[in-house]
């Protein structure tokens, strides 16, 4: 997150914190671990030092809260729930921040600078908390250990073997123990019996911003601010306008449309670039050229990295690839000259984009298992519960909706992957075949808050924050959220 935001996020909660106090309702009866002193940081590689400012605990939450889910007999009926915190100078008289990660699947740890930048900037005034999610980092993973599943030492490998599913239905039964709204009231349970009752602001960015309208819809006392940075919810859009994941081709290959046209209002930019050849134009020709010509010297630098999905075309790997540099701040300024050397292909040209597939390839790709932190497996639990189109469109559209455009992730590939955890019955998923084994689907039930309007509480306010370049969670996404419902100004 860029240091504007962090500045508009620390002088938003210094608003919100100076509001009326609002009683607590605090309860006594703790399930808490901790704390124990901790690094400020997990990971030394985060530009850190080896202080210990931080306090770590886990908590004792039920897998099942009254009206999400039942537990059946013979699983665990509790998760853990890692919680850190940056404790202020007077920690039982402070007021509070509580930072949620997002993905969905990501732990805490990246949040931890934010963390120690608003703990430095408010001076040390206030408790600043995250939590790694249910189902994430050092909270209960969601996985299936019995299966191996996402290792590679399972029978699938590193990917999906449907095979690995019954042990994970075995294991946890009703997954909606793992929902959007569980982790909300992980939330709200947690300000409750862990917080001191004072004054509180949350904060979520992209999946953390849904996790904290749940949480809205929850209503917590002494909560008196919500921060959404990166909108990852809607409510009350329509079907066709829902900004489901399934549609973010489409979407993100708007956000990608207005990223080249800014080509003409730099002027380095538009010195190489000019009308009638513009960025815009010069990819659009590079990508038909790619199709006619695969076997074109820089069509083949394109197709032979190892950016992108395995076995795509030149010209599909080169839209993934300049969808994931639009994502990141530091790297979406080489989208120019690298479409700019694409074109041209001449001998220095190749050489310098041999050199950037080679290392950037090698970025992108590892031969590791993933972190101990991310849970692959809550990811795809709750894109395909709750962020993904029903019924699924054919694989002739969903390609189209990549194709269309010149920057697009590619995400129409997860689309088997929808089908064999969701086990729909469409026409679309019969295609694949890989919905029949024996168990329940790896998805739950979309409950009552879902595409809902919350109700902005009296006592609280809510900041939304977005941009224009975002990527995973477009502009789109937030034209819908003035559905929040609002209380009127006289009250």
């Amino acid at each position: 997150m860029q240091l504007r935001y962090v500045l508009l996020v620390t002088v938003t909660i210094v608003q919100s914190l100076s509001a009326e106090k609002i009683p607590s309702n605090s309860s006594s009866s703790l399930k808490l671990n901790g704390w124990y002193p901790c690094s400020d940081y997990t990971f030394s590689d985060s530009g850190s030092t080896d202080a210990q400012n931080a306090e770590c605990a886990t908590y004792s939450a039920p897998l099942c809260y009254p009206g999400v889910c039942e537990a059946p007999d013979g699983v665990d009926q509790t998760v853990d729930i890692f919680v850190k915190r940056l404790p202020a100078a007077s920690p039982k008289t402070a007021s509070n921040i509580w930072v949620l990660e997002g993905g969905p699947g990501y732990a805490s740890n990246g949040l931890e600078s934010l963390m120690a930048t608003l703990h430095q900037n408010l001076k040390g005034t206030v408790n600043v908390y995250t939590m790694d999610h249910r189902g994430t980092g050092r909270s209960t993973l969601l996985d299936c250990q019995a299966a191996q599943a996402f290792t590679s030492g399972s029978p699938g490998k590193k990917s999906i073997d449907y095979l690995e599913f019954p042990p994970l239905e075995r294991k946890y039964g009703d997954l909606a123990s793992f929902s959007t709204t569980s982790a909300a009231k992980d939330v709200v349970t947690l300000l409750s019996e862990v917080s001191n009752g004072e004054h509180t602001v949350i904060y979520g960015i992209s999946y953390g911003s849904l996790l904290v309208e749940r949480v809205i819809h929850l209503d917590p006392p002494n909560v008196v601010g919500y921060v959404m940075d990166g909108i990852a919810t809607t409510a009350r859009a329509s079907n066709n306008e829902f900004p489901y994941i399934s549609r973010i081709d489409t979407d993100a290959g708007k956000v990608g449309e207005m990223f080249l046209t800014l080509c003409a209002k730099d002027r380095s930019c538009y010195s190489h670039l000019k009308k009638p050849r513009t960025l815009t134009s010069t990819l659009q020709k590079l990508l038909v050229q790619f199709d006619k010509d695969p076997n074109s010297t820089c069509a083949t630098i394109v197709a032979d990295s190892e950016v992108g999905s395995e076995g795509s075309s030149a010209s599909d790997k080169l839209r993934e690839v300049l969808s994931a540099l639009l994502l990141d701040p530091n790297m979406r300024n080489a989208i120019p000259p690298l479409i700019y050397r694409l074109d041209r292909c001449r001998g220095k040209d190749i050489k310098v984009l041999g050199y950037f597939f080679g290392v950037y390839g090698g970025m992108s790709s590892t031969s590791d298992d993933e972190g101990p932190y991310f849970s692959e497996l809550l990811y795809f639990l709750i894109v395909f519960s709750e962020e993904w189109e029903r019924p699924q469109a054919s694989m002739s559209e969903m390609k189209q909706r990549f194709t269309d455009n010149a920057i697009a992730p590619g995400i129409y590939k997860m689309s088997p992957l929808y089908c064999a955890f969701s086990k729909e019955k469409s026409k679309a998923c019969q295609e694949f075949n890989n919905g029949n084994y024996d168990a329940h689907g790896i998805v739950y039930k979309r409950d009552r808050y879902w595409s809902v309007s919350a109700t902005i509480p009296r006592h609280a306010s809510v900041l939304l924050m977005s941009s224009k370049l975002d990527v995973q969670t477009p502009v789109v996404n937030h034209r819908y959220q003035a559905g929040f419902h609002c209380h009127q100004a006289a009250d």
